[in-house]
């Protein structure tokens, strides 16, 4: 591996970062200002650690793939071109169309991300990876990691189909990347502001939390991490009402505490054994 292709590494694991610190800590501040719930200091610290580990993990993931698509020679099939289709003259519409293309886009990939999710609860292999996520019980804008697996199984069910993709406006991908980054921290925030009756195109908190909900009646549904259009489109969807902030979790796993854990939270027999014996016994 070249010397430039780590500094690239190494700069994509710090935009990443400086976003994920810029909207997690606001969507923090709302969760100590109006809070749903309140949890420990510690699970907040705990986050910001698994966000480091996760994400300079993911720079290299997603270096190897865009090596692995140069190196198969995979290019777009269809080109979209944002610029010529919402343009105009003013400056301050051509910023309102930059912003409407980037949700469109992030809507777009979220009908791969919804089907990506459905794998993840319907296949045990890809269920034990993503029930590290799922286990969390202090659920903030912070501590909302996915097991390091995450972007290697995205890098499959989304970021591939995606590349297929060609967005001519070079702005709409970071616009798009921009607001789902944003969502990823406002969708696990224990805050009690939400997007109210936006909710019903954009996905927030409130909708997102019945997803991570114990109760029996709210498994399967909320799969949508952006929008909630492909939830209702496909009868997913379930409204919480006003004041519906049920606990989260796994009743038969414990949230991974330790770098260990959390590392090793799938692969875990011993783990996974007795929570078959708690399951048996609830049952």
């Amino acid at each position: 591996m070249h010397v430039l292709d780590i500094d690239q590494m190494i700069q994509s694991f710090v935009k990443s970062l400086e976003l994920v610190v810029i909207f997690a800590t606001i969507c923090a501040a709302m969760e100590l200002t109006f809070p749903a719930f309140r949890y420990r200091f510690g699970s907040y610290v705990r986050g910001v650690r698994n966000w480091v580990i996760r994400l300079g993990w993911g720079a290299l993931v997603w270096h190897l793939f865009a090596v692995g698509l140069s190196w198969l020679g995979v290019k777009p099939l269809v080109t979209i071109d944002f610029g010529t289709l919402l343009h105009a003259d003013n400056a301050i519409i051509n910023c309102g169309f930059a912003v409407l293309s980037g949700v469109l886009v992030a809507i777009a990939g979220d009908f791969f991300y919804y089907w990506m999710h459905r794998a993840q609860h319907a296949f045990p292999i890809l269920w034990r990876m993503h029930a590290t996520h799922h286990s969390i019980r202090e659920l903030t804008a912070w501590n909302c990691n996915h097991h390091i697996s995450e972007p290697i199984i995205y890098a499959a069910f989304v970021a591939l189909p995606l590349a297929l993709i060609h967005f001519e406006s070079g702005v709409v991908p970071v616009v798009a990347m921009t607001l789902i980054t944003f969502q990823a921290h406002l969708s696990h925030s224990s805050t009690r502001i939400n997007l109210g009756p936006l909710r019903y195109i954009i996905g927030d908190n409130k909708f997102h939390r019945i997803h991570h909900s114990i109760e029996p009646h709210h498994r399967h549904l909320n799969y949508g991490f952006f929008t909630t259009i492909w939830d209702t489109i496909f009868r997913t969807a379930y409204w919480p009402k006003e004041n519906e902030w049920p606990q989260v979790g796994l009743r038969d796993q414990p949230e991974p505490l330790t770098v260990r854990d959390y590392i090793m939270f799938p692969f875990d027999r011993n783990r996974w054994r007795r929570a078959k014996v708690r399951s048996g016994v609830e049952d």
